[in-house]
């Protein structure tokens, strides 16, 4: 299997996380925080060389990462409490729908409004302006994206960062599409970081992070066992107990520790050119072939993540999509549960073909992958 379905989950995952998720179950099997017996604190201190591990990746204290099940409760955290007595809220239009439906479902419910600020290609001072314009004085939170899922444009977030603290309101980050490939770090002025486990950063899937700069806490999501202040009725305000109710999922936490760690010894710069030239070459590929729509200008440095979308003329998404499976190659079709991205684009009628590009994807299966495409269009 050609294997370009990274967007949704990074595959293979290094030997170390293998390793990591394995020895858990031999080694550190016991509740973390809960006992003083040697497992137990065994276990503990692996949860918090971990919790290190990624506080450190993304510029935060180690008690300012949370771990969740996975990127869609870390954005469900912040926003469901961020908006819980009302007010207005600024997305982009090409959020996924993990942002867009719990902002919805309120809209809906109460008296939360917001509105999706454009996003031009290639044009990151109007995609800021866009924001501005935006903005009211009832306006509690603003959410962007780093890239599209669907096809591969990345926001001026570090920009969008500023004009947010120019305005002191905060900012919430889905880091889905760039954490492990794009510099992010707390000091560029995100108040919230959400991001999952299992893609860029190499972790097993059921993994997600917050990372919270501090100086606002959202309300827990969930209230329950946090090991510590057991005598308390109400809910410890201490990180990370605050949000960590419950049974943390240890062999997760650990696979997730160690592909951080496979992520800062490979370098984000050469994952991120690795990723890049073989979109590149794939783009260009795909666009000297008779009868393939492509939607967006090709994947560029600076400009997009190392997504790209097409279709076979003629044919949706997911019927692309399942012609290259008969092929051996595995990609996404349909949409990719992103409706603003696709409404933007006017592919809300067809969907396209995703093909996206990790770690672990070399240029020959690239070539091979292209070859086989050219296979498809010669035969229909």
């Amino acid at each position: 299997m050609l294997y370009f379905d990274n967007a949704a989950t990074t595959f293979p995952k290094p030997p170390e996380v293998l390793r990591a998720v394995s020895g858990s179950f031999r080694n550190f099997g016991a509740n973390p925080g809960r006992s003083g017996y040697p497992m137990s604190m065994d276990t503990a201190r692996e949860v918090y060389r971990a919790r290190s591990a990624a506080g450190e990746f993304f510029g935060a204290p180690p008690e300012n990462v949370i771990f969740t099940r996975n990127c869609t409760e870390s954005l469900h955290l912040v926003i469901l409490s961020m908006l819980k007595e009302g007010g207005h809220c600024v997305i982009s239009d090409l959020e996924h729908n993990s942002v867009l439906r719990p902002i919805y479902a309120l809209s809906r419910n109460g008296n939360v409004s917001f509105d999706c600020a454009e996003v031009p290609f290639s044009e990151p001072e109007a995609a800021v302006e866009s924001y501005r314009n935006l903005i009211r004085p009832d306006t509690k939170l603003i959410v962007a994206t780093g890239a599209s899922n669907v096809f591969g444009t990345l926001l001026p977030v570090k920009k969008i960062a500023a004009l947010c603290a120019e305005y002191g309101i905060p900012f919430l980050l889905d880091a889905a599409q760039v954490a492990g490939t794009e510099e992010i770090n707390l000091a560029d002025g995100y108040n919230f970081i959400a991001a999952p486990g299992h893609k860029g950063l190499m972790g097993p899937m059921g993994t997600g992070l917050l990372i919270l700069k501090g100086d606002v806490l959202p309300d827990p999501l969930m209230y329950g066992g946090t090991g510590s202040q057991s005598l308390m009725a109400g809910q410890p305000d201490e990180l990370p107990e605050r949000y960590e109710s419950g049974t943390l999922n240890v062999p997760g936490i650990l696979g997730l520790g160690a592909g951080v760690n496979w992520v800062k010894r490979t370098g984000r710069d050469a994952i991120r050119r690795r990723e890049m030239e073989i979109a590149e070459y794939l783009y260009d590929a795909l666009s000297g072939m008779e009868h393939i729509d492509l939607f967006v200008p090709g994947p560029a440095p600076g400009k997009s993540a190392p997504v790209l979308s097409f279709a076979i003329e003629g044919k949706t998404g997911e019927e692309t999509s399942a012609l290259l499976t008969r092929q051996g190659i595995a990609s996404r079709g349909g949409f990719h549960c992103a409706a603003l991205a696709h409404r933007k684009m006017g592919t809300d009628d067809r969907g396209t073909c995703r093909l996206s590009v990790g770690p672990m994807n070399r240029l020959s299966e690239a070539e091979s992958a292209v070859r086989k495409i050219y296979t498809i269009i010669k035969s229909l």
